[in-house]
Formats: structure tokens, sequence, C-alpha cells
């Protein structure tokens, strides 16, 4: 049931995950394996297991998984499992494909030893090992054109790890009217996730192979910076999982159902499903010249959710929110050495990961370094500077595509190709060889052709004591009043992750008129 962040997230950033290449480490040697957890229920780790799911998004099948669990010890029992996740999307008439493994090394009873996750979405993989030590957990991480970054979490030895979740139901199957609280590791964003289950009861319930009955579990996942991930899960009378459905977009979301190899691997890169009618917001009436207003009013709409609490304010949007599920959003163009925009604006100060390189990041490549040198020359006034990379962004990025998820700021320096997501992180590696904070912003875009917003990801740039938003694939010197913001980030590692899901939050969800435009 490895359908977590990285399909999760691959969904926003297809809108803008991973291709398989070997890291250049494996999971650290598992160390003396800690005291058996009391009274634990053990897995049987004589009987490998191995399965093979399907997945679909909207009923269309757009991938599949290969999970094996198995003996790995030399005279010790080590519990060793993998998951193997292949995806494909369409965007328009380009193709989105995504490979991704998580491998943990574990005692029977659950204690994570070591992990190893490689994710790719540009044409190098990310790849992070990490490695329990007392309670601690070392994790490193490495990347193209950067050195590796080394990070330590608190751990506790109940704390469980990525395949927890599945581990928890086998060693004890859940009941009706059970539920079930525990800590786990989400790899993807390196952190310690709290994880609480409430079976319902058995139903009958469509599988690819016909109805059976099986209990409903409904699962939340909630990360440390507040965000949640809902899942339902549907077990056997043994614990073994054979459906989950997560609730992205309408008319079934995401979902995997257990099923052969054969049928797992049928039509496994047919790219059937098109994102892109998913990721237009219509909008009434339609906004002239967009890009030049100066202050915008929206009413939002968020289907299930309030709009105040997804959308963030900040110097360009102030937010009022009008019932549980609708906003008014007004936006506002600003710029250094003027007062317009929201003047209630909480602070927002610079953190050291906004000028610092990191793995999508990498501001002390050479070759970005010359770039930024080349872009803006011997110009010292930051904002000028930041147009100057703006410009130079926009017009070096050549071939505007979809043929990357998310490459790092390195690839895109030699590719010179990609999308929204390259655009930023490659003007954001410019401005920090400069000296100047940057951050990526997600959220929407108005596009006029379309007459609609879609889903799009920006710069912003620390200038007058203020972020201000740059846009590489506009280069107008800044923005209008025609971007809403939803999230923001350093993209210091695995933040890059999490920062997206806010944006898969909404996916489907969400209607939108102007209430004024100026």
């Amino acid at each position: 049931m490895k359908q977590n962040l990285a399909a999760i997230t691959w969904l926003a950033v297809a809108v803008g995950l991973p291709g398989l290449s070997s890291c250049t480490q494996s999971p650290a040697t598992a160390p003396d394996s800690p005291p058996a957890k009391e009274a634990a229920t053990v897995l049987n780790p004589v009987e490998r297991r191995e399965f093979w799911n399907t997945i679909f998004l909207q009923g269309t099948r757009v991938g599949y998984e290969h999970t094996t669990a198995q003996d790995v010890g030399s005279g010790r029992v080590i519990l060793r499992t993998e998951n193997f996740s292949r995806l494909a999307l369409r965007r328009g008439a380009q193709i989105n494909r995504q490979d991704a493994r998580v491998v943990s090394l574990e005692t029977p009873d659950g204690r994570l030893l070591s992990f190893e996750i490689e994710i790719r979405m540009g044409p190098k993989p990310i790849c992070t090992t990490g490695q329990v030590h007392g309670n601690r957990l070392d994790i490193e991480a490495t990347g193209e054109a950067a050195v590796p970054t080394k990070t330590s979490i608190p751990w506790s030895p109940d704390d469980g790890g990525p395949f927890a979740i599945e581990q928890s139901l086998l060693r004890k199957p859940m009941q009706p009217g059970e539920r079930r609280k525990f800590k786990m590791l989400e790899v993807e964003v390196q952190q310690v996730a709290e994880v609480e289950m409430t079976a319902k009861d058995f139903e009958s319930t469509k599988l690819r192979t016909g109805p059976h009955s099986l209990l409903r579990i409904e699962t939340v996942t909630r990360l440390p910076d507040n965000q949640k991930i809902e899942r339902t899960v549907w077990t056997d009378r043994t614990g073994d999982v054979l459906k989950v459905r997560r609730p992205i977009l309408r008319g079934g979301g995401l979902e995997s159902y257990r099923v052969s190899k054969a049928e797992a691997l049928e039509k496994a890169d047919a790219a059937a499903f098109d994102l892109l009618p998913s990721m237009m917001v219509k909008v009434e009436p339609p906004l002239a010249d967009a890009h030049r207003t100066k202050q915008v009013c929206y009413r939002i709409h968020l289907e299930g959710s309030d709009p105040a609490t997804v959308f963030v304010t900040g110097p360009t949007q102030a937010i009022k929110s009008i019932d549980a599920n609708t906003a008014e959003i007004t936006v506002y163009a600003i710029r250094p050495g003027r007062s317009d925009g929201n003047r209630n604006a909480p602070p927002d100060p610079p953190t050291a990961s906004d000028l610092r390189p990191n793995l999508w990041v990498q501001s002390d490549d050479p070759l970005i370094v010359a770039d930024a040198t080349k872009a803006a020359g011997d110009e010292k006034d930051p904002w000028r500077v930041a147009v100057a990379l703006e410009r130079f962004v926009s017009r070096e990025v050549t071939k505007k595509n979809f043929s990357q998820a998310f490459a790092s700021a390195a690839e895109v320096a030699r590719s010179r190709e990609g999308d929204c997501t390259e655009h930023a992180v490659f003007l954001m590696a410019l401005c920090r060889a400069r000296g100047i904070p940057a951050r990526a912003a997600f959220g929407l875009v108005y596009v006029e052709s379309a007459g609609a917003f879609v889903y799009h990801m920006w710069a912003e740039v620390y200038v007058d004591k203020r972020w201000i938003p740059i846009d590489g694939t506009l280069a107008q010197g800044g923005i209008g009043a025609a971007h809403l913001k939803i999230a923001q980030s350093s993209l210091k590692d695995a933040t890059a992750y999490s920062a997206f899901l806010p944006v898969v939050q909404i996916l489907g969800r969400l209607s939108m008129k102007i209430i004024d435009a100026k």
C-alpha cells in the first residue's frame, strides 16, 4: 500500500515523481538489533511475501506496484521489504513517467534498522538512505551536482518504518469498530507522522476479480506541518490490504487493487489518463490583460474544505473567510519601493535555507554561478539583478515542454528545457548565487487563451524587506494579480515533496469567480 506521498506528489508535479536508477549507496548495514518490542506480535520472515497491485486514477489505469518481503539476515532475522511503483500520465501530447523504489530493513516485530528511497523527478534520481542509531535516525540524501546532505531526526523504538500501516494490519488484523494509533516514518518528507486508523465494518467491495467481503478502514496520516493524507483501505480477515483509495480529483480518485502479475503489467506504460483537463479552473468573467492587473478580488469555493486554510496570507494576498467552503482572496501586484499590497501580512523573514544550495537548487554549481554573472553582470541593486535573472531564464530555457516532472536547477542549467517547475528552480538558484534569498511559490496562474487558471510554480525573492514574486515563464519584471498562492518552500531536500501536497488537496474541487479587477 505504498500509495503515499510519492504517487500523490507526482500528481502535483506532473501538475508537473520519479524514474528508477541505482543510488550510489545501498541501505546501511543493519546495526545490532534493538530489543524486541514487549508483547509484540511478529511477522513470519521465513515466508516470502510477494504481490502486485494495479493503480487507477478516475477509473483509468495509470500504473502498478510490486512489493516483496523476505528474511535477508545472516545468523539473525532481518525483514527486508521493497516496493517498486511505475506510473504514467499524459499532459496534453506529452507523457510523464515515474518509477520509484522504497526499501526498508526491520526486525520481525517492526523496529526499523535502515531504509532507502529513490525518487526521480528529472534526469537524475534523488537518493535518500537512513539508519537508526539509538534515539536518532541519521539520513543522507544525494542528487545531481550537489554535496550530499546529512540530517538527523529524533527516533523512538516504537516508531514504525515506511510500511508500518500494512505491517500493523498483518500483525493484528483490525476488527469492526476498532481504532488504532501509532507513528511511522514518511520517507519522502523524512519526518515521523502520526497515523490514526478507524475500522468501520465488513462490506461488499468490488475488486478486479469481482465483489469480496472486506473490512473498510479509514486512515489519516498527519505530517508535522499539520498537513494530512486521507486514505481508505480494505482488508480481508487476515489483515491483508487488497484495495486502497485516496480521494484525489473526482470520479474514484487514486485507487490501487490487488491483482495478478500479468494484469499489473498489462498496458503499464499506456499513459491513457490526460491530467490537463483536471488542472484547469474556469473563471467568470474572463480576466482581461491578466498579468498587468494591479489588484483582483476572487471568490473561491472549495468543495469539502475551507479555502481560507488552504491559500496563504502574505504581501501579495489577503484572505477573508465567507463560510466553511468559501473565501474572498484579494491579490496584489507588488514592487520594491511601493507600499501597496497586503499591509496586514504577518512577518516572514527569510531563513538560511532560502540562501543555501540544496539538492534541488544548486546555487553553488559552477555553471549556475557563471550564468548568474553572465545574466546580471556588475549590477548591484537586488531587484534589478532579480529582474535580469528572470529575463535570462525565460530566454535561455528554450525547450518549453512537459518532458520532465521536476528537474533540479543544475539539470536545467545543462538541458535548458522544462515547464514552470524547471523555470522556477533555475531562477531560484541564479538568485541565490547572487546572494538574493529566493524560494518557490505554488498555486495557480491565469492563462488568457484558456480563460482558466492552471496549477503553477514560480519564484519569490526577498527584496526591500518583503517577498516579491518573479516568474521565469512570463519575464515581466514581477507579476500582476493573476497568481494565487497556495504554498511556499525553500525546496530544502525532502520539503520539496511535501510542499506540493496542498496543491494536490484541491485538485478538481475548486471553483472561482472574479469579484473586482483593477
